[in-house]
């Protein structure tokens, strides 16, 4: 039954670029963050919690 599907040689390539894409997106990223001054690491943690830059907004009833 699957000796009717062929394979080619160049889907092969297919997965392993996409492999190498993703390593190398995950290791710039992980090399910028080693990089990054604590005074940004710091600034960037407290982004998620910083509620002083929100907008007053009235309450809705």
């Amino acid at each position: 039954m699957f000796k009717r599907i062929t394979h080619e040689d160049w889907a092969a390539i297919i997965p392993i670029l996409s492999f190498a894409c993703l390593f190398t997106v995950f290791l710039l990223t992980t090399l910028r963050a080693l990089r990054m001054k604590p005074e940004e690491r710091d600034r960037l943690a407290a982004l998620a919690n910083d509620t002083t830059q929100l907008p007053q907004t009235p309450d809705h009833e």
